[in-house]
């Protein structure tokens, strides 16, 4: 079967733009910040990340629905929460919500039912906007407006894989535990660039060793304790880990272990999570999942990661550097 025709936005004449059937187009925007990952992965590796997962999901659409035309929009890198390191752009969770929510009224204007929001920053204050952007317009104007990334967060978590080394610990030459603590430009980051765009990925990372926030607090004389099942009264640890973590990125630009990673890997990767990805975007373009099925697993807790009065209290209790944060 033919790979889906993506249309460029910005490359298309007025003559070609009237040509589209707008009710039935689907319209991509990737948004994901600029930030430094590692010093082997480009600086945009989770735009180049979130628009190839948003491409490799067409490709597992049925028939029916590739035939429809899709339309792909320069990628937003308003996004919040980078690693604290030169080279990275910060932006409050309140303007991605505006940038999208403009975003998509304009595209409601225009008579397009159907706008697929990509993304690979996994930090909750970036998605969790996203999300709230794209609840709000399909509120307000009755179109689809889909956040992909936390629908596939929410679709792992309803098959009970709650976390990605579950599930990408089941592909071939590989374990769970080979993701454990990988989670910024390690294994799965740096796979998944070598299947996109191998040229730009430095080839010295094959002599990166493994690094974690849980080794670099060992290392400080800490000891990292499990979220899992955590009370109200251990809040206080969780900030501490937190605080863990932010400090971890002000010395070090990835955690996991990249000098593992392969194209061949990274292929896998992003056909498992495209896969399932494409299984519940169907259910939304032929009317069967419910907008309140869309979400991510902490969409519940959405108003401490998407207020601006929120973001600007963590910041100050956890010292974020402003110049990032």
């Amino acid at each position: 079967m033919p790979e889906p025709e993506i249309l460029r936005w910005e490359t298309l004449t007025k003559k070609r733009f009237d040509q589209i059937d707008r009710s039935q187009a689907v319209v991509m925007v990737t948004c994901s910040p600029l930030e430094v990952h590692g010093p082997h992965l480009p600086l945009g590796a989770d735009c180049l990340e979130g628009e190839g997962l948003a491409e490799r999901t067409l490709r597992h659409l049925p028939e029916r629905h590739q035939a429809r035309t899709f339309l792909k929009l320069p990628f937003v890198y308003a996004a919040s929460d980078p690693v604290p390191q030169p080279g990275s752009i910060a932006f409050r969770p309140t303007t991605t919500q505006a940038v999208l929510e403009d975003l998509g009224r304009s595209l409601a204007a225009q008579g397009f039912q159907n706008v697929v929001v990509s993304n690979f920053h996994g930090s909750p204050r970036h998605f969790v906007s996203i999300e709230k952007a794209c609840h709000d317009v399909s509120k307000a104007t009755g179109m689809n407006m889909i956040p992909i990334f936390s629908l596939m967060l929410g679709r792992l978590n309803e098959r009970g894989d709650s976390e990605l080394g579950q599930v990408l610990g089941q592909l071939e030459g590989v374990t769970a535990e080979d993701f454990d603590g990988d989670t910024h430009g390690g294994l799965v980051e740096t796979s998944q660039l070598l299947a996109l765009h191998p040229d730009w990925v430095d080839p010295d990372y094959k002599e990166l060793p493994k690094r974690t926030v849980e080794m670099w607090m060992e290392e400080n004389g800490q000891k990292k304790k499990r979220a899992d099942g955590r009370k109200l009264s251990e809040f206080p640890d969780l900030l501490r880990g937190f605080k863990a973590g932010l400090t971890y990125f002000t010395e070090e630009t990835y955690t996991g272990q990249p000098g593992r990673a392969s194209a061949e890997l990274g292929e896998q990767i992003l056909d498992l999570l495209a896969g399932r990805t494409a299984e519940a975007l169907v259910e939304i373009l032929e009317g069967k999942l419910d907008r309140e099925h869309w979400h991510s697993p902490v969409w519940k807790l959405q108003p401490l990661f998407t207020s601006g009065l929120a973001f600007r209290f963590f910041n100050a209790l956890l010292n974020v550097p402003k110049a990032v944060g």
